[in-house]
């Protein structure tokens, strides 16, 4: 059973792309770029490396956006009651 912290991460997390402002999106394209112009450079072995970094990455990324959000919805339940 989800608790209903859980269930607005997941609300938010389907409306995610809507909140971040310009900048965001100029710095996203940024990075894909320059990770595109450094994979190209990879020997095999190196991209094998590099994508089992990035998928460690993203989920440790997330993990860490998603324990943030919780601390932000428990801080402003606690300001708000």
């Amino acid at each position: 059973m989800e608790d209903y912290i859980d269930v607005l991460l997941e609300a938010l997390s389907g409306q995610r792309l809507s909140f971040p402002g310009h900048e965001y999106f100029i710095r996203q394209e940024q990075e894909s770029l320059a990770c595109q112009a450094l994979s190209r450079t990879f020997t095999e072995e190196q991209k094998t490396l590099f994508l089992a970094y990035e998928d460690a990455h993203n989920a440790c990324a997330s993990l860490s956006e998603d324990a943030y959000a919780r601390q932000v919805f428990l801080l402003a339940k606690e300001i708000y009651r």
